[in-house]
């Protein structure tokens, strides 16, 4: 199997400025509302600057899947580098890569992680960045929709 075979690719396109979505992506009181589909987040801590590291626990069906890693490098309102490994027997370290485009109905997140032992890991990951993806923007859309409320009864 080749390397190149054990990456992914994910995208996601989110209705909002691309500072507003990296914001959103970069704050910890979010990142505790989405994960992938058939999973809650148990517990979410970071430290997003360069070399500190974060650490989530989510419970996906009565089992607790914990991932952690350091953040390698931030381009504010533009892309987060950082490593992802679960806490298993026999981890595996990868490198993630979030990047954030101007489009013109919003904002495009591209996420690739590479690394992967073997392209059935990097297909289980895939489902699972997609579906946290798509939660994440509708995440980010109900936020937003709260906000618009709140401006609107102060007015």
């Amino acid at each position: 199997m080749t390397r190149a075979s054990a990456r992914l690719r994910v995208t996601q396109l989110v209705p909002g400025k691309r500072e507003r979505v990296y914001q959103a992506f970069a704050d910890p009181r979010l990142a505790k509302k989405w994960c992938p589909d058939g999973c809650r987040v148990v517990s979410f801590k970071a430290d997003m600057r360069v070399g500190g590291t974060f650490r989530q626990a989510m419970n996906c069906g009565g089992d607790v899947h914990t991932a952690h890693g350091v953040y390698r490098k931030i381009t504010p309102d533009r892309a987060v580098v950082f490593t992802h490994q679960w806490r298993e027997e026999h981890p595996v370290e990868t490198l993630v890569s979030v990047e954030f485009k101007d489009q013109k109905s919003g904002t495009e997140i591209v996420l690739v992680q590479t690394g992967f032992s073997d392209a059935s890991e990097a297909r289980g990951h895939k489902k699972g960045w997609s579906s946290a993806l798509k939660n994440f923007a509708e995440v980010y859309a109900a936020e937003n929709r709260h906000s618009r409320r709140e401006q609107n009864l102060t007015r």
